[in-house]
């Protein structure tokens, strides 16, 4: 169901509901009405007939005239009997009509009784009169006020009907009115593909959900537009980068199968293509590793930081033992009461690769390993003098495949910083680079402390 058809019922239910509850207690109030006002009636018919029985001889002539005139303005099918006080009828022969004489003695117990019978109204007074007490019964019935709320039903029910259907219509009216930017977002998405990606104009908009619903698409629209793009770039550059090495591979084959050559330059030539695949297996690895950077596939535990920082250190050591690396430790906290929340051999990935960075492009100049903390971090620093990085591409370092421009004559894969900053993440930490162009890179890499 659509949303109009649907908000149409809900407003429409939601509007029967509250009117028939109003509808509801108004006649409940002007049924009540007309019964209190019909009981009142026959109490004054019972105290009329009272009266021109009994109360002649009480009366000025006057009054006396003024309950004759009354006497005769009987209300609908009315019955009344007169009892003296040993429940017996007087006056007045009963007839078919009789009344059992517990409920004479609730009359006189309580002095006046209203009560329904059926659709008669009953009332029962207590009288005192000089020459004795007497009770009164009348009965009659409420044909008008019957008729009249009979009438009242018919003019709610068909008020509450028409009102329905005016209420479902105007519901939808509004519905559709309200729903107009929906549907123009709608049609802007649906003609929209990768290359047409423009956001959902907003400023003519007014400050509601509606707008904030669009700017939130829009937001998703420009990281789709941010994601298509370095989907882009990182299938143009991994192709560029694994051409190079396959082509090298290819080619020192191809020369070595065009003649006879000797043991030692067949040895050379598989030495090329041994490199060749080597630097290739590198790189593939670096893109599953890339590919599959989640906490399903690496998951991550409580590791004391000690043990980790000088494994790391050995390990980083054995592999390049040229390696120029000055260890400083500046927190005055104890390392073995440091503990992260990780994988131990990710984030020796992570810090290896900008270690083995800044060894790279800093001809073997010293490389100054800080480790500091704060008050929620485990902070470490990588200092080097290299080449440098351009202020323009600092923020483009963490693509994959992306190299800075003067540092297209040393040999990489643009590959460490993205493995890097996506380990750093995963371990909910902060990866930053600060550089200056030919004097050096400071990297600030953050893990969060775990208690």
């Amino acid at each position: 169901m659509k949303i109009r058809n649907r908000l149409s019922l809900q407003f429409s239910g939601l509007f029967t509901i509250l009117l028939l509850g109003v509808l509801v207690a108004v006649y409940f109030v002007v049924s009540n009405h007309w019964q209190n006002t019909f009981f009142k009636q026959l109490e004054d018919r019972a105290f009329t007939v009272g009266h021109n029985y009994l109360a002649e001889d009480n009366f000025t002539k006057a009054e006396f005239d003024e309950v004759l005139r009354k006497y005769p303005r009987t209300l609908p099918q009315e019955e009344i009997r007169i009892y003296d006080i040993n429940y017996e009828p007087t006056f007045i022969e009963e007839g078919d009509l009789k009344w059992d004489k517990a409920t004479l003695a609730q009359v006189v117990d309580k002095k006046k009784v209203y009560t329904k019978m059926g659709d008669d109204y009953v009332v029962g007074i207590f009288y005192r009169d000089n020459s004795g007490d007497f009770i009164v019964m009348a009965k009659a019935a409420n044909e008008k006020g019957v008729a009249a709320l009979q009438q009242l039903r018919t003019v709610m029910l068909a008020s509450l009907v028409i009102a329905l259907l005016i209420t479902f219509f105007l519901s939808r009216l509004f519905a559709g009115y309200f729903l107009i930017p929906i549907t123009r977002i709608n049609k802007h998405i649906s003609k929209k593909n990768i290359s047409t990606l423009y956001p959902i104009p907003t400023q003519d908009m007014s400050k509601d959900e509606i707008r904030t619903l669009s700017e939130t698409i829009n937001e998703l629209f420009r990281r789709l537009q941010d994601s298509f793009d370095n989907q882009q770039a990182f299938v143009s550059h991994a192709s560029h980068e694994l051409k190079t090495p396959i082509a090298s591979l290819m080619g020192n084959a191809e020369i070595a199968l065009r003649q006879s050559r000797s043991e030692e330059e067949y040895i050379t030539v598989l030495q090329g293509v041994v490199h060749d695949a080597t630097h290739m297996d590198q790189m593939i690895n670096n893109l599953l590793a890339l590919s599959q950077l989640d906490s399903s596939v690496y998951p991550l535990h409580k590791h004391a930081f000690e043990e980790f920082w000088w494994t790391m250190i050995d390990h980083l050591i054995a592999a390049q033992k040229d390696l120029n690396l000055e260890i400083t430790i500046n927190t005055e906290e104890e390392l073995h009461k440091l503990f992260f929340n990780g994988n131990g051999g990710l984030l020796e990935l992570a810090l290896s690769n900008v270690i083995l960075n800044a060894s790279k492009f800093s001809q073997n100049e010293p490389i100054e390993l800080i480790l500091d903390t704060d008050k929620d971090n485990i902070i470490v620093i990588v200092k080097d003098q290299g080449i440098g990085i351009k202020k323009e591409d600092l923020d483009k370092l963490f693509l994959p495949f992306y190299r800075s421009s003067n540092a297209f004559g040393i040999k990489g894969t643009g590959l460490g910083l993205s493995l890097a900053s996506k380990i750093v993440q995963l371990h909910k930490g902060q990866l930053t680079i600060d550089s200056e162009l030919a004097v050096g890179t400071t990297v600030v890499l953050k893990i969060p402390k775990s208690v």
